[in-house]
């Protein structure tokens, strides 16, 4: 059973993605420098987000103000207000988009807990760990609908769209964790899991943002398809750190993708081009979850010159995504929507110079 095989690793992984990863930056701190340029409108997006908490009734508020509260990089509302900038200029309707985009992504991240067995998220507790799987699945669950509550301020045809990208997220999801443990798994079908449960929630924020200033389609799109490129990048980013970051820095639990029989690019692509030897050893690896051998894992990618191929794909979404840029017309936020994409690639470029001693 794939639930026995995801108890029996949770244990067996943990050490090494506390003590054995070289050290990198935090990931909540890498968009510090344009967040730090919109912080009011971040500030009142952040107390809006808090505000839903009083929607619920007084006995379950506590529940939410646990969630709602987490420090995160707010990247999706960065990318709302950028792409406002970059199309027009930001409006109130922006502010409660952003409100949308982040609560989607919170509710996302308490049924990712459930889904994962992670026990820390964002330097604290799980959900999950506190206080079980039922109650974070309705907590999940209450904030999409939350969600969707802030977004009727918004025109019609924002709302399906919305409704749709939940859709397409969740359905990405589905695939994943359909395909756990799957080791026919294919480089281009992991490529579409991924644009589907976290490119787009970048997309929308950025496609949303140039509708709703009424843009025109051509850019509107562009746009889109920049937050679908990032987002993809964004999600090998992820992918790396899971098996090379260290959980005091990043601020949640690490490995839960190996455990839970995820498998993210870097192990798809050690297994492609390993031996017959080394496919069986990792199979086995994955089967029985031995602290040891996990480190072994590691050490392929690395080796194996995984780690590099893995780093090269992530650039080349960042690439396609700078290209799409070049429907927009020069400003500033269109400079800044491409530092995003760079600071994204420097850290990701950090965490693999990181592991080039091992």
């Amino acid at each position: 059973m794939i639930e026995n095989k995801i108890a029996r690793n949770n244990e067996a992984k943990m050490t090494i993605f506390k003590n054995n990863a070289k050290p990198i930056a935090s990931k909540p701190d890498i968009f510090h420098n344009l967040t730090s340029q919109l912080k009011d409108y971040l500030g009142w997006i952040d107390r809006e987000i808090l505000n839903q908490a009083e929607e619920f009734d007084a006995g379950v508020v506590p529940f939410f103000r646990y969630v709602l509260e987490s420090e995160g990089k707010r990247i999706r509302p960065l990318l709302v207000l950028l792409s406002a900038k970059g199309s027009g200029g930001i409006i109130e309707d922006h502010l409660y988009l952003a409100v949308v985009v982040e609560m989607i992504h919170l509710a996302t991240l308490v049924h990712d807990d459930i889904l994962d067995g992670a026990s820390m998220r964002r330097g604290l507790p799980s959900v999950t760990s506190r206080w079980g799987s039922e109650i974070s699945v309705l907590l999940g669950d209450s904030l999409f609908a939350q969600a969707l509550k802030v977004c009727c301020r918004l025109h019609p045809d924002i709302i399906k769209s919305v409704a749709n990208g939940v859709c397409v997220v969740c359905s990405g999801e589905i695939l994943q964790t359909r395909r756990r443990f799957d080791w026919n798994l294919l480089e281009e079908e992991y490529l579409k899991i991924i644009q589907m449960k976290t490119g787009e929630l970048f997309r929308i924020p950025c496609e949303l943002a140039a509708r709703l200033n009424s843009a025109s389609q051509s850019i509107s799109e562009a746009l889109g398809r920049y937050g679908q490129a990032l987002g993809s990048s964004y999600q090998i980013y992820d992918d790396c750190l899971d098996l090379f970051g260290n959980e005091e820095n990043v601020g949640k639990t690490l490995g839960t993708d190996l455990g839970g029989g995820k498998l993210t690019l870097p192990i798809l692509y050690l297994y492609q081009q390993g031996s017959e030897e080394m496919k069986r050893t990792i199979v086995e690896i994955f089967e029985n979850g031995v602290s040891e051998d996990w480190e072994k894992i590691q050490l392929w990618i690395v080796k194996e010159g995984v780690l590099q191929k893995t780093f090269q794909t992530a650039m080349n979404f960042l690439e396609q995504g700078k290209k799409e840029l070049d429907h927009l017309p020069e400003s500033d936020e269109k400079e800044y929507l491409l530092d995003v994409g760079n600071i994204l690639g420097k850290h990701l470029a950090e965490l693999v110079n990181a592991q080039s001693v091992l």
